[in-house]
Protein backbone atom coordinates (compact mmCIF):
# COMPACT_ATOMS: atom_id res chain seq x y z
CA UNK A 1 0.00 0.00 0.00
CA UNK A 2 2.92 2.11 0.55
CA UNK A 3 3.99 1.39 -2.87
CA UNK A 4 0.90 2.40 -4.13
CA UNK A 5 0.88 5.47 -2.63
CA UNK A 6 4.21 6.52 -3.19
CA UNK A 7 3.67 5.99 -6.14
CA UNK A 8 0.21 8.21 -6.95
CA UNK A 9 2.39 11.04 -5.19
CA UNK A 10 4.19 11.02 -8.31
CA UNK A 11 1.68 12.40 -10.50
CA UNK A 12 1.16 15.45 -7.64
CA UNK A 13 1.75 18.70 -9.65
CA UNK A 14 4.24 20.47 -7.04
CA UNK A 15 7.10 22.80 -7.76
CA UNK A 16 8.21 23.30 -11.61
CA UNK A 17 11.34 21.53 -11.65
CA UNK A 18 13.39 19.34 -14.46
CA UNK A 19 13.94 16.80 -11.35
CA UNK A 20 10.51 16.35 -10.95
CA UNK A 21 9.08 16.45 -14.11
CA UNK A 22 12.01 14.01 -15.16
CA UNK A 23 10.58 11.49 -12.28
CA UNK A 24 7.11 11.89 -13.65
CA UNK A 25 8.18 10.63 -17.06
CA UNK A 26 9.71 7.49 -15.15
CA UNK A 27 7.12 6.59 -13.55
CA UNK A 28 4.79 7.02 -16.52
CA UNK A 29 7.15 4.62 -18.45
CA UNK A 30 6.90 1.81 -15.95
CA UNK A 31 3.09 2.27 -15.40
CA UNK A 32 2.94 1.91 -19.20
CA UNK A 33 5.16 -1.20 -19.05
CA UNK A 34 3.23 -3.24 -16.02
CA UNK A 35 -0.29 -1.85 -17.80
CA UNK A 36 0.30 -3.06 -21.36
CA UNK A 37 1.76 -6.42 -20.11
CA UNK A 38 -1.22 -7.23 -17.73
CA UNK A 39 -3.91 -6.08 -20.18
CA UNK A 40 -2.19 -8.59 -22.74
CA UNK A 41 -1.07 -11.31 -21.25
CA UNK A 42 -4.75 -11.54 -18.74
CA UNK A 43 -6.98 -11.85 -22.15
CA UNK A 44 -4.50 -14.19 -23.94
CA UNK A 45 -4.52 -16.39 -21.19
CA UNK A 46 -8.45 -16.33 -21.58
CA UNK A 47 -8.60 -16.85 -25.76
CA UNK A 48 -6.32 -19.84 -24.23
CA UNK A 49 -8.72 -21.59 -22.32
CA UNK A 50 -11.55 -20.81 -25.47
CA UNK A 51 -12.82 -18.32 -24.41
CA UNK A 52 -14.41 -16.16 -27.23
CA UNK A 53 -12.56 -13.17 -27.43
CA UNK A 54 -11.15 -11.04 -30.16
CA UNK A 55 -7.62 -11.40 -30.16
CA UNK A 56 -4.48 -11.76 -32.35
CA UNK A 57 -2.62 -14.62 -31.93
CA UNK A 58 0.24 -15.75 -28.94
CA UNK A 59 3.00 -14.36 -31.25
CA UNK A 60 1.53 -11.26 -32.28
CA UNK A 61 1.44 -10.12 -28.39
CA UNK A 62 4.34 -11.11 -27.40
CA UNK A 63 6.06 -8.79 -30.57
CA UNK A 64 3.74 -6.26 -29.39
CA UNK A 65 5.37 -6.43 -26.07
CA UNK A 66 8.50 -6.60 -27.04
CA UNK A 67 8.49 -3.40 -29.28
CA UNK A 68 6.73 -1.50 -25.86
CA UNK A 69 9.51 -2.98 -23.80
CA UNK A 70 12.30 -2.16 -25.98
CA UNK A 71 10.54 1.83 -26.58
CA UNK A 72 10.70 2.01 -23.18
CA UNK A 73 13.61 1.10 -21.96
CA UNK A 74 15.21 3.24 -25.03
CA UNK A 75 13.23 6.17 -23.26
CA UNK A 76 14.47 5.12 -19.65
CA UNK A 77 18.16 5.48 -20.92
CA UNK A 78 17.78 8.78 -23.23
CA UNK A 79 15.55 10.61 -20.74
CA UNK A 80 18.84 9.33 -17.69
CA UNK A 81 21.90 10.17 -19.99
CA UNK A 82 20.49 12.62 -22.58
CA UNK A 83 20.14 16.89 -21.66
CA UNK A 84 17.03 17.38 -23.96
CA UNK A 85 13.51 19.12 -23.05
CA UNK A 86 11.57 17.03 -20.78
CA UNK A 87 8.45 18.67 -22.15
CA UNK A 88 8.76 17.60 -25.46
CA UNK A 89 10.43 13.91 -24.51
CA UNK A 90 6.76 13.85 -22.23
CA UNK A 91 4.79 14.85 -25.68
CA UNK A 92 6.53 12.32 -27.54
CA UNK A 93 5.76 9.56 -24.52
CA UNK A 94 2.31 10.52 -24.34
CA UNK A 95 1.97 10.16 -28.30
CA UNK A 96 3.69 6.82 -28.52
CA UNK A 97 1.26 5.00 -25.59
CA UNK A 98 -1.52 6.61 -27.96
CA UNK A 99 -0.20 5.18 -31.15
CA UNK A 100 0.37 1.48 -28.93
CA UNK A 101 -3.37 2.13 -27.53
CA UNK A 102 -4.17 2.30 -31.24
CA UNK A 103 -2.82 -0.32 -32.68
CA UNK A 104 -4.07 -2.84 -29.78
CA UNK A 105 -7.54 -1.43 -30.39
CA UNK A 106 -7.14 -2.18 -33.90
CA UNK A 107 -6.02 -5.68 -32.86
CA UNK A 108 -8.19 -6.72 -30.62
CA UNK A 109 -12.13 -5.81 -32.38
CA UNK A 110 -12.19 -1.66 -33.59
CA UNK A 111 -15.63 -0.31 -32.67
CA UNK A 112 -15.47 -3.85 -30.63
CA UNK A 113 -12.16 -3.38 -28.56
CA UNK A 114 -12.42 -3.51 -24.69
CA UNK A 115 -9.05 -1.34 -24.63
CA UNK A 116 -10.66 1.57 -26.40
CA UNK A 117 -10.51 3.22 -22.59
CA UNK A 118 -7.05 2.69 -22.50
CA UNK A 119 -6.98 6.41 -24.97
CA UNK A 120 -7.77 8.13 -21.87
CA UNK A 121 -4.74 6.94 -19.94
CA UNK A 122 -2.14 9.45 -21.42
CA UNK A 123 -4.90 12.12 -21.51
CA UNK A 124 -5.32 11.92 -17.56
CA UNK A 125 -1.04 11.70 -17.47
CA UNK A 126 -0.51 14.97 -19.90
CA UNK A 127 -2.74 17.08 -17.84
CA UNK A 128 -1.09 15.97 -14.79
CA UNK A 129 2.21 16.17 -15.76
CA UNK A 130 1.78 18.75 -18.43
CA UNK A 131 -0.86 20.72 -16.95
CA UNK A 132 -3.84 22.03 -19.83
CA UNK A 133 -1.31 21.92 -23.33
CA UNK A 134 -0.12 18.51 -22.00
CA UNK A 135 -3.94 16.93 -21.84
CA UNK A 136 -4.89 18.76 -25.38
CA UNK A 137 -2.04 17.35 -27.43
CA UNK A 138 -2.80 13.60 -25.87
CA UNK A 139 -6.57 14.30 -26.48
CA UNK A 140 -6.34 15.26 -30.47
CA UNK A 141 -3.51 12.46 -31.07
CA UNK A 142 -6.25 10.14 -29.51
CA UNK A 143 -9.24 11.17 -31.70
CA UNK A 144 -7.47 11.25 -34.65
CA UNK A 145 -5.88 7.62 -34.02
CA UNK A 146 -9.38 6.35 -33.24
CA UNK A 147 -10.92 8.72 -36.28
CA UNK A 148 -8.05 6.34 -38.27
CA UNK A 149 -8.91 2.78 -36.43
CA UNK A 150 -12.77 3.30 -37.22
CA UNK A 151 -11.98 4.26 -40.78
CA UNK A 152 -9.97 1.54 -41.61
CA UNK A 153 -12.32 -0.70 -40.04
CA UNK A 154 -15.43 0.76 -42.35
CA UNK A 155 -13.46 0.26 -45.01
CA UNK A 156 -13.11 -3.48 -44.46
CA UNK A 157 -9.45 -3.71 -43.35
CA UNK A 158 -9.41 -5.69 -40.45
CA UNK A 159 -7.60 -8.69 -39.75
CA UNK A 160 -8.68 -12.14 -41.09
CA UNK A 161 -8.82 -13.74 -37.26
CA UNK A 162 -12.05 -11.29 -36.85
CA UNK A 163 -13.68 -13.58 -39.06
CA UNK A 164 -13.71 -16.28 -36.45
CA UNK A 165 -14.98 -14.15 -33.61
CA UNK A 166 -18.16 -12.72 -32.66
CA UNK A 167 -16.93 -9.46 -34.57
CA UNK A 168 -19.82 -7.77 -36.33
CA UNK A 169 -18.77 -4.84 -39.10
CA UNK A 170 -20.16 -1.46 -38.52
CA UNK A 171 -23.48 -1.32 -40.88
CA UNK A 172 -23.12 2.36 -41.86
CA UNK A 173 -21.19 5.80 -41.89
CA UNK A 174 -23.92 7.19 -39.09
CA UNK A 175 -22.63 4.61 -36.68
CA UNK A 176 -18.95 5.05 -37.00
CA UNK A 177 -19.57 8.73 -36.50
CA UNK A 178 -21.38 8.20 -33.83
CA UNK A 179 -18.80 6.19 -31.98
CA UNK A 180 -16.31 8.80 -33.25
CA UNK A 181 -18.21 11.70 -31.85
CA UNK A 182 -18.41 10.34 -28.25
CA UNK A 183 -15.07 9.06 -27.98
CA UNK A 184 -13.95 12.32 -29.18
CA UNK A 185 -16.14 14.51 -26.70
CA UNK A 186 -14.89 12.27 -24.21
CA UNK A 187 -11.19 12.09 -24.59
CA UNK A 188 -11.49 16.04 -24.89
CA UNK A 189 -13.27 16.92 -22.02
CA UNK A 190 -11.09 14.59 -20.15
CA UNK A 191 -8.24 16.74 -21.03
CA UNK A 192 -9.81 19.95 -20.02
CA UNK A 193 -10.85 18.33 -16.55
CA UNK A 194 -7.70 17.15 -16.07
CA UNK A 195 -5.84 20.25 -16.81
CA UNK A 196 -7.99 22.31 -14.52
CA UNK A 197 -7.69 19.49 -11.95
CA UNK A 198 -4.33 19.40 -12.54
CA UNK A 199 -3.86 23.30 -12.23
CA UNK A 200 -6.20 23.30 -9.11
CA UNK A 201 -3.78 20.79 -7.44
CA UNK A 202 -0.87 22.52 -8.68
CA UNK A 203 -2.15 26.04 -6.75
CA UNK A 204 -3.81 23.93 -3.54
CA UNK A 205 -0.26 22.65 -3.54
CA UNK A 206 1.81 25.74 -3.68
CA UNK A 207 -0.83 27.24 -0.95
CA UNK A 208 0.14 24.31 1.43
CA UNK A 209 3.50 24.76 1.11
CA UNK A 210 3.18 28.19 1.97
CA UNK A 211 0.66 27.24 4.78
CA UNK A 212 3.49 24.36 5.93
CA UNK A 213 6.08 26.67 5.86
CA UNK A 214 3.95 29.73 7.80
CA UNK A 215 3.19 26.87 10.36
CA UNK A 216 6.71 25.81 10.83
CA UNK A 217 7.55 29.44 11.38
CA UNK A 218 5.24 29.81 14.05
CA UNK A 219 6.09 26.65 15.40
CA UNK A 220 9.72 27.68 15.83
CA UNK A 221 8.43 31.34 16.76
CA UNK A 222 6.34 29.48 19.78
CA UNK A 223 9.23 27.17 20.61
CA UNK A 224 11.69 30.14 20.57
CA UNK A 225 9.44 32.78 22.90
CA UNK A 226 8.45 29.07 25.00
CA UNK A 227 12.42 28.97 25.80
CA UNK A 228 13.61 31.65 26.15
CA UNK A 229 10.90 34.02 28.12
CA UNK A 230 12.38 34.67 31.59
CA UNK A 231 8.83 34.05 32.98
CA UNK A 232 8.75 29.85 33.77
CA UNK A 233 5.63 28.05 31.63
CA UNK A 234 4.71 24.64 32.96
CA UNK A 235 1.52 22.63 31.15
CA UNK A 236 0.13 20.03 32.51
CA UNK A 237 -2.89 17.87 31.03
CA UNK A 238 -6.59 17.15 33.13
CA UNK A 239 -4.71 14.63 34.85
CA UNK A 240 -2.17 17.28 36.00
CA UNK A 241 0.80 15.32 34.79
CA UNK A 242 3.38 17.61 33.22
CA UNK A 243 3.35 18.37 29.54
CA UNK A 244 5.66 21.25 28.77
CA UNK A 245 8.60 22.74 30.78
CA UNK A 246 10.64 25.26 29.14
CA UNK A 247 14.08 27.00 30.44
CA UNK A 248 12.66 29.67 32.73
CA UNK A 249 10.84 26.91 34.73
CA UNK A 250 13.82 24.57 34.70
CA UNK A 251 16.22 27.84 36.20
CA UNK A 252 14.08 29.10 39.05
CA UNK A 253 13.19 25.55 39.77
CA UNK A 254 16.67 24.02 40.01
CA UNK A 255 15.15 21.25 38.31
CA UNK A 256 16.05 19.64 34.94
CA UNK A 257 13.16 18.93 32.14
CA UNK A 258 14.15 15.46 32.19
CA UNK A 259 13.59 14.33 35.91
CA UNK A 260 9.75 16.31 35.86
CA UNK A 261 8.25 15.92 32.30
CA UNK A 262 5.44 13.17 32.78
CA UNK A 263 5.36 13.63 36.27
CA UNK A 264 2.29 14.96 38.83
CA UNK A 265 2.82 18.81 39.27
CA UNK A 266 2.12 18.03 42.97
CA UNK A 267 4.76 15.57 42.81
CA UNK A 268 7.51 17.83 41.96
CA UNK A 269 5.81 20.72 42.99
CA UNK A 270 3.70 20.16 46.78
CA UNK A 271 4.23 23.72 47.10
CA UNK A 272 2.16 24.69 43.92
CA UNK A 273 -1.36 24.79 44.27
CA UNK A 274 -3.91 24.66 41.69
CA UNK A 275 -7.17 25.90 43.50
CA UNK A 276 -8.99 28.96 44.43
CA UNK A 277 -9.86 32.28 42.43
CA UNK A 278 -6.38 34.39 43.05
CA UNK A 279 -4.79 36.13 40.41
CA UNK A 280 -1.23 35.70 42.12
CA UNK A 281 -0.13 32.96 44.80
CA UNK A 282 2.80 33.27 46.38
CA UNK A 283 4.84 30.23 48.02
CA UNK A 284 8.12 29.39 49.49
CA UNK A 285 9.81 27.13 46.90
CA UNK A 286 13.03 24.88 47.78
CA UNK A 287 15.28 24.09 44.55
CA UNK A 288 17.15 21.38 44.00
CA UNK A 289 20.21 22.33 45.49
CA UNK A 290 18.34 23.12 48.92
CA UNK A 291 18.00 26.52 48.60
CA UNK A 292 14.44 28.40 49.68
CA UNK A 293 13.04 31.08 47.60
CA UNK A 294 10.00 33.11 46.90
CA UNK A 295 8.00 32.40 43.95
CA UNK A 296 5.08 33.73 42.69
CA UNK A 297 3.00 32.18 39.78
CA UNK A 298 -0.61 31.83 38.73
CA UNK A 299 -2.56 29.51 36.82
CA UNK A 300 -5.66 29.42 34.34
CA UNK A 301 -7.55 26.51 32.82
CA UNK A 302 -7.54 26.45 28.93
CA UNK A 303 -10.35 23.65 27.89
CA UNK A 304 -8.92 21.93 24.44
CA UNK A 305 -10.91 20.40 21.77
CA UNK A 306 -11.46 16.74 21.24
CA UNK A 307 -8.63 14.94 19.78
CA UNK A 308 -11.11 12.24 17.54
CA UNK A 309 -14.28 13.03 16.18
CA UNK A 310 -15.84 10.51 18.23
CA UNK A 311 -14.87 12.02 21.66
CA UNK A 312 -17.35 14.79 22.19
CA UNK A 313 -15.73 16.30 25.23
CA UNK A 314 -13.24 18.39 25.89
CA UNK A 315 -9.83 18.06 27.57
CA UNK A 316 -8.82 20.91 30.32
CA UNK A 317 -5.10 21.65 30.49
CA UNK A 318 -3.10 24.11 32.86
CA UNK A 319 -0.73 26.72 32.22
CA UNK A 320 1.11 27.70 35.33
CA UNK A 321 3.75 30.75 34.75
CA UNK A 322 6.05 31.28 38.13
CA UNK A 323 8.86 33.90 38.79
CA UNK A 324 11.42 34.07 41.29
CA UNK A 325 10.48 37.01 43.40
CA UNK A 326 12.73 37.18 45.95
CA UNK A 327 15.02 39.62 44.62
CA UNK A 328 11.88 41.87 43.54
CA UNK A 329 10.61 41.80 47.25
CA UNK A 330 13.94 42.44 48.20
CA UNK A 331 14.09 45.83 46.02
CA UNK A 332 10.69 46.73 46.88
CA UNK A 333 11.72 46.40 50.72
CA UNK A 334 15.54 48.24 49.54
CA UNK A 335 12.80 51.13 47.70
CA UNK A 336 10.59 51.49 50.88
CA UNK A 337 13.62 51.91 53.02
CA UNK A 338 15.11 54.64 50.44
CA UNK A 339 11.48 56.52 50.77
CA UNK A 340 11.45 55.73 54.31
CA UNK A 341 15.55 57.08 54.53
CA UNK A 342 14.43 60.08 51.56
CA UNK A 343 11.72 61.45 54.20
CA UNK A 344 13.64 61.28 56.96
CA UNK A 345 16.20 63.37 55.34
CA UNK A 346 14.09 65.77 54.69
CA UNK A 347 12.87 65.73 58.06
CA UNK A 348 16.42 66.09 59.33
CA UNK A 349 17.58 69.14 57.05
CA UNK A 350 14.77 70.48 58.42
CA UNK A 351 15.32 70.55 61.64
CA UNK A 352 18.98 71.00 61.07
CA UNK A 353 18.00 74.08 59.42
CA UNK A 354 16.30 75.28 62.08
CA UNK A 355 18.95 74.55 64.84
CA UNK A 356 21.36 76.79 62.62
CA UNK A 357 19.96 80.51 63.91
CA UNK A 358 19.94 79.15 67.75
CA UNK A 359 23.30 78.39 67.12
CA UNK A 360 24.43 81.12 65.64
CA UNK A 361 23.02 83.37 68.12
CA UNK A 362 24.86 81.37 70.71
CA UNK A 363 28.31 81.12 69.26
CA UNK A 364 27.93 85.13 68.88
CA UNK A 365 27.02 85.49 72.78
CA UNK A 366 30.09 83.32 73.49
CA UNK A 367 32.49 85.95 71.57
CA UNK A 368 30.74 88.94 72.94
CA UNK A 369 31.57 87.31 76.36
CA UNK A 370 34.79 85.95 75.52
CA UNK A 371 35.52 89.91 74.56
CA UNK A 372 34.39 91.25 78.34
CA UNK A 373 37.01 88.89 79.85
CA UNK A 374 40.36 91.04 80.88
CA UNK A 375 43.30 89.08 79.76
CA UNK A 376 45.25 90.34 82.94
CA UNK A 377 42.94 89.51 85.22
CA UNK A 378 42.86 85.47 84.73
CA UNK A 379 42.90 84.33 88.26
CA UNK A 380 39.36 85.85 88.67
CA UNK A 381 38.48 85.08 85.43
CA UNK A 382 39.88 82.03 84.51
CA UNK A 383 37.01 79.79 84.70
CA UNK A 384 34.61 81.60 82.61
CA UNK A 385 37.05 82.16 79.54
CA UNK A 386 37.32 78.54 79.62
CA UNK A 387 33.98 77.91 79.54
CA UNK A 388 33.22 80.53 77.12
CA UNK A 389 36.12 78.45 74.77
CA UNK A 390 34.44 75.02 74.88
CA UNK A 391 31.15 77.21 74.19
CA UNK A 392 33.32 78.25 70.87
CA UNK A 393 34.70 75.59 69.95
CA UNK A 394 31.52 72.80 69.99
CA UNK A 395 29.09 75.93 68.53
CA UNK A 396 31.82 75.86 65.56
CA UNK A 397 31.78 71.93 64.83
CA UNK A 398 28.16 71.93 65.69
CA UNK A 399 28.10 74.41 62.73
CA UNK A 400 30.49 72.76 61.03
CA UNK A 401 28.37 69.57 60.90
CA UNK A 402 25.24 71.32 59.89
CA UNK A 403 26.64 72.51 56.66
CA UNK A 404 27.64 69.38 56.12
CA UNK A 405 24.70 67.93 56.90
CA UNK A 406 22.63 70.15 54.76
CA UNK A 407 25.10 70.02 52.00
CA UNK A 408 24.37 66.62 51.60
CA UNK A 409 20.87 66.45 52.15
CA UNK A 410 20.28 69.38 49.58
CA UNK A 411 23.00 69.22 47.28
CA UNK A 412 23.47 72.51 44.43
CA UNK A 413 23.72 72.21 40.95
CA UNK A 414 27.22 72.43 39.77
CA UNK A 415 28.11 75.63 38.20
CA UNK A 416 30.63 74.55 36.04
CA UNK A 417 33.48 77.20 34.84
CA UNK A 418 37.20 77.28 33.93
CA UNK A 419 39.20 78.04 36.85
CA UNK A 420 43.11 78.23 37.68
CA UNK A 421 43.31 74.97 40.00
CA UNK A 422 46.73 76.01 41.08
CA UNK A 423 45.54 78.82 42.81
CA UNK A 424 42.28 77.08 44.14
CA UNK A 425 44.29 74.29 45.89
CA UNK A 426 46.43 76.78 47.44
CA UNK A 427 43.90 78.42 48.89
CA UNK A 428 42.35 75.71 50.09
CA UNK A 429 45.85 74.11 51.88
CA UNK A 430 46.10 77.56 53.02
CA UNK A 431 42.69 77.71 55.01
CA UNK A 432 43.00 73.85 56.26
CA UNK A 433 46.59 73.88 57.28
CA UNK A 434 48.86 76.34 59.42
CA UNK A 435 51.49 77.85 57.36
CA UNK A 436 54.21 76.13 60.08
CA UNK A 437 52.75 72.52 58.61
CA UNK A 438 53.19 73.48 55.08
CA UNK A 439 56.49 74.94 55.22
CA UNK A 440 58.43 74.55 57.94
CA UNK A 441 57.74 70.71 58.64
CA UNK A 442 57.79 70.43 55.08
CA UNK A 443 53.84 67.87 55.48
CA UNK A 444 52.26 69.34 52.37
CA UNK A 445 54.00 68.76 48.56
CA UNK A 446 52.22 69.69 45.67
CA UNK A 447 53.21 68.89 42.47
CA UNK A 448 50.67 70.59 39.39
CA UNK A 449 51.35 71.03 36.39
CA UNK A 450 51.59 74.70 35.26
CA UNK A 451 48.83 76.61 33.92
CA UNK A 452 46.42 73.78 34.85
CA UNK A 453 43.26 74.90 34.36
CA UNK A 454 40.34 72.55 35.63
CA UNK A 455 36.55 72.77 34.32
CA UNK A 456 33.93 72.31 37.01
CA UNK A 457 32.43 74.33 39.78
CA UNK A 458 34.69 75.99 41.60
CA UNK A 459 32.90 76.73 45.24
CA UNK A 460 31.97 72.69 45.04
CA UNK A 461 35.51 71.75 44.32
CA UNK A 462 37.00 73.82 46.41
CA UNK A 463 34.54 71.43 49.41
CA UNK A 464 35.93 68.56 47.88
CA UNK A 465 39.79 69.30 48.76
CA UNK A 466 38.74 70.68 52.04
CA UNK A 467 37.26 67.23 53.47
CA UNK A 468 39.58 65.26 51.81
CA UNK A 469 42.60 67.51 53.21
CA UNK A 470 41.08 67.67 56.73
CA UNK A 471 40.31 64.14 56.60
CA UNK A 472 44.77 64.05 56.33
CA UNK A 473 44.71 66.18 59.06
CA UNK A 474 42.68 64.05 61.02
CA UNK A 475 45.32 61.70 60.89
CA UNK A 476 48.05 63.33 61.73
CA UNK A 477 46.86 64.51 64.76
CA UNK A 478 47.65 61.13 65.94
CA UNK A 479 51.07 60.08 67.18
CA UNK A 480 53.14 60.58 64.05
CA UNK A 481 53.18 63.55 61.48
CA UNK A 482 51.10 62.15 58.19
CA UNK A 483 52.66 63.76 55.13
CA UNK A 484 50.28 65.15 52.73
CA UNK A 485 50.73 65.27 48.41
CA UNK A 486 48.58 67.04 46.61
CA UNK A 487 49.11 66.24 42.39
CA UNK A 488 46.92 67.81 39.69
CA UNK A 489 47.56 67.32 36.05
CA UNK A 490 45.69 66.26 32.23
CA UNK A 491 44.87 62.63 31.31
CA UNK A 492 42.73 60.67 28.97
CA UNK A 493 40.72 57.72 29.48
CA UNK A 494 38.61 56.08 26.81
CA UNK A 495 38.82 59.09 24.50
CA UNK A 496 37.79 61.66 27.42
CA UNK A 497 39.83 63.81 28.45
CA UNK A 498 40.15 64.85 32.31
CA UNK A 499 41.47 66.86 34.91
CA UNK A 500 42.99 64.55 37.75
CA UNK A 501 43.14 65.28 41.44
CA UNK A 502 45.40 63.13 43.56
CA UNK A 503 45.31 64.09 47.42
CA UNK A 504 47.63 61.06 48.99
CA UNK A 505 48.89 60.38 52.63
CA UNK A 506 51.78 58.66 54.52
CA UNK A 507 49.12 57.12 56.19
CA UNK A 508 47.76 53.47 57.09
CA UNK A 509 45.24 53.80 54.12
CA UNK A 510 41.76 52.58 54.01
CA UNK A 511 41.69 48.60 53.87
CA UNK A 512 40.57 47.40 50.82
CA UNK A 513 36.94 45.49 52.54
CA UNK A 514 36.05 49.09 53.52
CA UNK A 515 36.92 50.91 50.70
CA UNK A 516 33.37 50.45 49.23
CA UNK A 517 31.40 51.71 52.81
CA UNK A 518 33.77 55.14 53.15
CA UNK A 519 31.66 56.77 50.34
CA UNK A 520 28.40 55.57 52.17
CA UNK A 521 26.25 58.12 54.26
CA UNK A 522 27.19 58.42 58.20
CA UNK A 523 30.18 55.79 57.99
CA UNK A 524 33.12 56.98 59.65
CA UNK A 525 36.05 54.87 61.48
CA UNK A 526 36.48 57.62 64.32
CA UNK A 527 34.42 58.38 66.84
CA UNK A 528 34.36 61.82 66.50
CA UNK A 529 33.39 61.77 62.65
CA UNK A 530 29.93 62.59 61.25
CA UNK A 531 30.44 59.95 58.34
CA UNK A 532 29.71 63.03 56.06
CA UNK A 533 32.81 64.05 54.59
CA UNK A 534 33.53 61.18 51.37
CA UNK A 535 29.64 60.90 50.96
CA UNK A 536 29.63 64.69 50.17
CA UNK A 537 32.91 64.12 48.14
CA UNK A 538 31.14 61.27 45.95
CA UNK A 539 28.65 63.30 45.68
CA UNK A 540 29.92 66.43 43.87
CA UNK A 541 32.38 64.49 42.22
CA UNK A 542 29.04 62.18 40.80
CA UNK A 543 27.39 66.19 40.71
CA UNK A 544 30.29 66.78 37.93
CA UNK A 545 30.20 63.62 35.92
CA UNK A 546 33.32 62.63 37.59
CA UNK A 547 34.90 59.35 38.98
CA UNK A 548 36.53 58.84 42.29
CA UNK A 549 39.06 56.26 42.93
CA UNK A 550 40.75 54.76 46.16
CA UNK A 551 44.49 53.88 45.90
CA UNK A 552 48.16 53.05 47.66
CA UNK A 553 51.79 52.13 45.98
CA UNK A 554 55.05 52.43 48.21
CA UNK A 555 55.16 56.44 49.08
CA UNK A 556 51.67 56.87 49.75
CA UNK A 557 49.30 54.36 52.30
CA UNK A 558 46.38 56.40 50.67
CA UNK A 559 45.45 57.66 47.05
CA UNK A 560 42.12 59.78 46.83
CA UNK A 561 41.66 60.01 43.05
CA UNK A 562 39.62 62.30 40.95
CA UNK A 563 38.97 62.59 37.96
CA UNK A 564 36.97 65.53 35.93
CA UNK A 565 35.67 65.73 33.03
CA UNK A 566 36.25 68.59 30.72
CA UNK A 567 33.35 69.51 28.39
CA UNK A 568 32.31 68.06 25.38
CA UNK A 569 34.11 70.18 21.99
CA UNK A 570 31.02 71.00 19.60
CA UNK A 571 32.56 71.10 16.04
CA UNK A 572 30.14 72.61 13.48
Amino acid sequence: MNAIHNWLNNFIPVEDSDQQLKQHILSFIFVRVCLFTLLVTVPSIFHIQAHNLILPNLQISIAFLVVVVFFSVCSVLIVRRTALSLKRFGVIQLLADIGFTALLVYASGCSHSIFTPLFILPIIVGGLILYKLGGLIPAAAATISYAIVLGVEYVGAVPRYFQNTAYEPPLDLFTVLNLFAVYGITFFVIAIISGQLAGRLRRTEKELSKTVLEFDRLSLLYKQIFDDITTGIITTDEKNIITSYNNAAERITGCPTKRVMGIDLHTCFPEIQLTGDKERNVCHMERSDGTVIRVGYSFSQLGVPAASENDDGHSYCKVVTLQDISKIELMEKQMREAEKMAAIGELSASIAHDFRNPLAAISGSAQILAMDYDEDDIAKTGTGKTLVGIILRESKRMATTITDFLQFARPEAAAQKWFDLDRLITEVTEKTMPLYEQFELGNVVKDIEIHLNCWGDQQQIQTILTHLIDNTRSISDAEQAVKVAIRAFETNRKNINYTCIEVCDTGPGIPTMLQKKVFAPFFSTREDGTGLGLAIVKQLIDNHNGIIEIDSDNDYGCIIRLFLPHPEVITH
